[in-house]
């Protein structure tokens, strides 16, 4: 009657019996995943990541009351020992401290130990990276067929990862050259537009010829999206090809793409916005500056690409300066790294793909 009636069971009918459930951590992190919000979420497949790591750490049946400071304080430190950097770690502890929340919520917990845990310092990891046009068409001609078309998009739009293999049809507008992502898409949690540069039109319509019937993604594969994780090594296998020491990251398309706008003279708040960073640090004022379409266009168009060599610096000192060694001197043709011939008629482009 008690267990029927969902009453709390009195200790003398317990019969040796736990008297409640104890939420483990497979099952907290189950409940996390299947939130409303997470479920949908760009980041859940850094979540389901970054768990791979905790629930090996702790075991999936380690009571979730059982994790307090000390344990997350020694999970920071036997992560070190193994060689991940600090925003790794950081990034997992966030997941961790994202899956208390949601218990909180759900009233399995009293309290989010996680945020009483300082992150640890990044200042060792931190990278400044260019990319020179050179090495990135090298990288690019070692890709696979499929892989191209993102990193083209990152090199073009300064993108973050997640965002480019998160969009669908409905986030691209070729008739208006601009991307726009909402508040769910982007880690800012605002609105951003991205314009779309001219020589990536033809690229768009060609990958948006093929649509998938199991999802509305743009990057797909045998029905299939593209996540980190399927790209991680074709990515990892191909830039290693060009001889770069220390290899460079998706993300480090990123921080070229920054840098190519600074150095073609486009205006910082444009430059900004494009990359999301507009509502950091801003006054009302500024808040309410509002930058048309046709600014973005224009800022995008004007866009140089070919703005110095290559540098890979980490803060630990280890630098790598060249565009020599195993990149030839020829530069590759983004369009032809891409199979793609573009013809220009009376002001129009138009595409056709050769074999």
């Amino acid at each position: 009657m008690f267990r029927n009636q969902g009453w709390e069971l009195p200790s003398d009918l317990s019969m040796g019996e736990p008297v409640q459930d104890e939420l483990t951590l497979r099952r907290g992190v189950e409940l996390f995943i299947k939130y409303p919000g997470i479920n949908t979420s760009p980041n859940r497949e850094r979540y389901e990541q970054a768990f791979e790591h905790v629930v090996d750490h702790w075991g999936s049946e380690r009571l979730v009351r059982s994790i307090w400071i000390p344990e997350i304080k020694g999970y920071q430190a036997e992560r070190l020992s193994e060689g991940a950097a600090p925003s790794t770690i950081n990034k997992e502890k966030s997941a961790l401290s994202k899956m208390f929340q949601v218990l909180l919520e759900l009233r399995h917990l009293d309290v989010n130990p996680a945020r009483l845990v300082k992150n640890l310092s990044e200042k060792s990891g931190e990278r400044q990276v260019y990319l020179s046009q050179a090495h990135f068409e090298a990288m690019l001609s070692r890709m696979p067929k499929w892989l191209r078309p993102i990193a083209i998009l990152g090199y073009y739009t300064g993108m973050r990862q997640g965002e480019i293999l998160g969009l669908t049809r409905k986030h691209v507008s070729l008739g208006r050259r601009m991307i726009v992502l909402g508040p769910e898409d982007v880690k800012e949690s605002h609105w951003k537009r991205v314009p779309i540069h001219e020589a990536l039109v033809p690229v768009l319509e060609t990958v948006m010829k093929v649509q998938s019937i199991n999802s509305d993604r743009i990057f797909v594969s045998r029905s299939k999206p593209q996540t980190r994780h399927s790209i991680r090594k074709p990515w990892n296998k191909s830039v290693q090809k060009v001889g770069l020491d220390p290899t460079p990251t998706f993300h480090d398309l990123r921080h070229t793409w920054k840098t190519n706008a600074r150095r073609s003279g486009m205006d910082p708040e444009i430059r900004e916005s494009i990359m999301g960073h507009w509502f950091r640090g801003k006054t009302v004022t500024e808040r309410y500056g509002r930058i048309s379409d046709e600014e973005l266009i224009l800022a995008i168009d004007s866009m140089t690409f070919d703005n110095g060599r290559t540098e890979i610096l980490l803060s630990d000192g280890k630098k790598e300066k060249s565009d020599k060694g195993s990149v030839p001197r020829r530069k590759i043709c983004v369009q032809h790294a891409y199979k793609t011939v573009y013809e220009r008629k009376s002001g129009s482009v138009a595409a056709s793909t050769t074999t």
